[in-house]
């Protein structure tokens, strides 16, 4: 079967040569990419989402157009797979990098990693996106004093019933948690407790919900991951109501490694038995083996195939996992060992500045 994607890039810097989001092709029974074009120009479109037939991206530049500010881009998804836009509104701040959109498509909630700002957008039915309508500054330092200057919000991620919210803050080494109310004029509200803490000098970055699978549904609770960028680290938490407990920190990078690197992106697989995370300098994926209790146990890291891979994803048929390069212009189709979860890698593809990937 052939799954349609889209991958965003970075249109500035190291020549320019990326326009803006692009459509991809993927036969996920062969691993083969058929088909990659671009689906519409953009600025920056560094991370995306979607919600049926609309289609988002944070612009993640310091202003946009006339705007003061970082930017969020609509777009209508077309029946031959371009994107239509419709229309952008400030993100609040420099530097959106992360959008996450309500269930039912009505709230896009944006990160400002610059800015250290969360903001709030309401979306019509006809997928334009409204005037903000909430704003949270994050406010705050951490121990590292060149990237924890002071607060950085890198994401925010819904929990499994999207009752709940939680915003990676890299700058003060705190994961912020809210009630999401989506018939609110303001739908977040600070939860109790309002954070949860990582490590000092962590640096939280992006985060993920075990999945309700057939490995999910032999637990006796809910899991979350979140991976810190600066020291390379998953934390587990055990997940009920909008409080994450935590109950272990596992390393993404093999012991006694002597290379700098920093992690990016995290992915678990769709019955929740295995979390991948990817190195930027180490330049691999990470790969962990979740058991019935949520604990991680690191297995192995695996060469991604490039420089700086920013962003993975598995594809729908979970048997593949695709991996982006930023520094080195490809993609990356690992083929996924079903039984232990270790990646074998099949072909690669150029792709200039990739950032971000979304099936």
């Amino acid at each position: 079967m052939v799954h349609s994607g889209y991958i965003g890039t970075y249109t500035e810097g190291a020549g320019g040569r990326a326009k803006g989001i692009y459509s991809i092709e993927f036969n996920s029974e062969t691993g083969v990419v058929e088909d990659i074009h671009l689906a519409a120009e953009a600025v920056n479109p560094g991370y995306l989402a979607r919600r049926g037939k609309f289609f988002y991206a944070v612009n993640e530049v310091a202003s946009y157009g006339k705007l003061p500010t970082g930017a969020v881009s609509a777009f209508a998804v077309e029946k031959d797979k371009s994107l239509r836009f419709l229309n952008y509104k400030t993100s609040g701040a420099a530097g959106p990098c992360h959008i996450s959109l309500s269930r039912d498509g009505a709230w896009a909630i944006v990160a400002n990693y610059s800015g250290g700002l969360l903001e709030v957008l309401p979306i019509g039915k006809d997928g334009r996106l409204g005037e903000p309508v909430q704003a949270i500054q994050f406010t705050g330092k951490g121990p590292n004093k060149v990237r924890q200057e002071k607060a950085h919000c890198h994401s925010f991620w819904f929990s499994p019933d999207y009752r709940y919210g939680f915003a990676c803050d890299l700058g003060t080494d705190r994961i912020m948690a809210y009630r999401f109310d989506r018939k609110a004029k303001k739908p977040l509200s600070p939860a109790e407790p309002p954070f949860t803490s990582s490590a000092p000098g962590a640096g939280p970055r992006h985060g993920c919900f075990c999945p309700s699978g057939n490995h999910a549904a032999k637990l006796s609770a809910q899991y979350a991951y979140f991976l810190n960028e600066l020291d390379s680290t998953v934390d587990s938490f055990s997940y009920k109501a909008g409080v994450l407990t935590k109950t272990g920190t596992v390393s993404a990078l093999p012991e006694g490694l002597k290379t700098e690197s920093i992690a990016a992106a995290i992915r678990i697989s769709g019955d929740g038995r295995f979390v991948y995370t990817s190195n930027r300098g180490h330049d691999s994926i990470a790969v962990f083996k979740a058991d019935p209790a949520g604990k991680l146990s690191f297995r192995e890291t695996v060469d991604s195939g490039g420089k700086h891979p920013r962003d993975f994803a598995i594809d729908p048929s979970g048997n593949f996992l695709i991996v982006l390069h930023k520094d080195s212009d490809n993609l990356v189709v690992f083929r996924i060992n079903q039984k232990t979860g270790a990646l074998k890698k099949e072909r690669e593809y150029p792709v200039f500045s990739p950032t971000a990937l979304l099936f």
